[in-house]
């Protein structure tokens, strides 16, 4: 979006509007009322506006000081409070049509003839116009005066006057007050729809306390290249980002299995059987002979340690050692020392809600037609401190409900005791899981002594029972 596109404030003027947009050539402007966006104005609006001056029966309603403003006029008679209601006439005809056709209230524009200037104030003309500051008798000043007639002398031709007059409404009585929005963190393909589907030239940006943040312009987004990003541990559409099927995917750097993620073009792919992605970026730093910061080098040990469970983990390699290692030594990092520190900041205190534990760290699956969430937290103590059991379960039905999946299950994992909890959303869950490991379960979970890795141990048993399933 852009945040510097100049916008209009309601008592701006059509003519300021028209000229504003000239010169930044948008085809729309925001109106604010501070900083709340109360409405937009399009340029179609605005040239519909422009065009009723073809019309023979253009009407106004203006206040004096509004006319007077627009149209660099000097006031010869009538109240400064006076509102200026009525059809405009360019006075082109002589005083006895001028007798015939002006009604009570109407707005008249003359140029240099006393006697049509008279006709026009004894036919009840609310307001005259003196065009091309014409001259006016002393005798037409009283006689408007006691018409109680508005007299307004400007310098603009008669054409111009009607033009400006027309002009100088309100921008907030022609906006459009139901304008299309879209929020900071929308998706740009879904703003791109409402630009299509709308044929905006531009939306405004709100966020969410309602406060205006910028413009965003379908001139800009038109030449835009997609964005071009690199996967990292993982390449499931249904893991990836927001955003992701609509950018160019250049390369993949993960340990997990293939899921079928289809790309448009050729692209560099790196997925090998380590414990952690971490552990091949942190080569590839090596071999190209760039040293990472500390930080960096810290939060790649700290990933490393997190994914192998300290190297209890099975998916544990000698790679992923020899990479701790030489992180440690970069990141000063003692890594009995920070692994302790990772684990027991796993859980907040207090112990947080059953939705915290199934969303922490979830991954959706899908195998034929079956789509399957399976998330995992890694604690000490984990009978001890996890919240109750039918907590659990409502939290996994409310998450795979959400998702859209067939079931879901939660992987409870003791760090130091080295097994699992597994806990299924319903019984579809567990029939996989019984499936899968064959065990039952018991009073709602089924005990995995040794299972400590969600790719390796519990993943391809799920995988096996479900594809199995599908073919008897």
């Amino acid at each position: 979006m852009r945040n510097d596109v100049p916008h209009l404030s309601p008592r701006n003027t059509l003519r300021e509007a028209g000229l504003l947009m000239r010169e930044t050539e948008l085809g729309a402007l925001p109106v604010l009322d501070g900083q709340r966006l109360i409405g937009v104005l399009p340029r179609d609006l605005l040239a519909d506006r422009y065009l009723a001056l073809l019309d023979v029966t253009l009407r106004v309603e203006r206040d004096l000081a509004t006319a007077r403003q627009a149209l660099n006029g000097v006031v010869l008679a009538g109240r400064p409070d006076a509102q200026l209601r009525g059809q405009v006439w360019v006075g082109t005809f002589s005083p006895k049509e001028a007798r015939r056709c002006i009604q009570p209230g109407d707005v008249v524009i003359v140029e240099d003839d006393s006697e049509l200037q008279r006709a026009t104030i004894e036919a009840g003309a609310g307001c005259v116009i003196v065009a091309r500051n014409a001259p006016v008798a002393q005798e037409i000043i009283e006689l408007a005066q006691a018409h109680g007639t508005v007299l307004l002398r400007t310098p603009r031709s008669s054409l111009a006057a009607a033009a400006l007059l027309e002009q100088s409404g309100a921008v907030e009585h022609f906006m459009e007050h139901d304008s299309v929005t879209v929020n900071p963190n929308d998706l740009l393909n879904e703003a791109q729809q409402h630009l299509r589907q709308n044929r905006l030239a531009s939306i405004p940006v709100i966020d969410d306390n309602g406060t205006y943040q910028g413009l965003l312009l379908r001139r800009v987004l038109v030449p835009q290249d997609r964005r071009r990003v690199i996967l990292t541990d993982h390449n499931h559409s249904s893991q990836a980002a927001a955003g992701v099927a609509e950018s160019e995917i250049i390369a993949i750097i993960d340990h997990h299995n293939l899921g079928g993620l289809r790309t448009l073009q050729p692209l560099s792919m790196q997925i090998e059987a380590v414990g952690c992605s971490c552990t091949l970026i942190a080569e590839a730093y090596r071999r190209s002979g760039i040293t990472p910061s500390p930080q960096i080098a810290g939060a790649m040990l700290g990933a490393i340690l997190s994914d192998t469970v300290q190297f209890r983990s099975p998916t544990t390699t000698p790679r992923d050692r020899e990479m701790a290692a030489w992180l440690a030594e970069l990141s000063e990092q003692e890594i009995e020392n920070l692994a302790h520190q990772l684990f027991r900041a796993r859980l907040p205190n207090p112990v947080p809600p059953p939705d915290w534990w199934v969303s922490r760290d979830w991954k959706a699956y899908t195998f034929g037609n079956t789509s399957i969430g399976i998330a995992q937290m890694e604690l000490v103590d984990v009978e001890e401190r996890m919240p109750p059991l039918e907590e659990l379960r409502t939290a996994l039905r409310f998450q795979t409900h959400r998702e859209g999946l067939t079931t879901s299950l939660l992987l409870l994992t003791d760090i130091l005791d080295q097994f699992s909890l597994l806990i299924a959303a319903d019984q579809a869950g567990e029939q996989i899981a019984e499936r899968a490991f064959g065990r039952r379960f018991a009073e709602g979970k089924l005990r995995l002594p040794g299972v400590m890795s969600r790719k390796k141990q519990v993943l391809p048993p799920i995988a096996a029972a479900i594809t199995g399933a599908a073919r008897m």
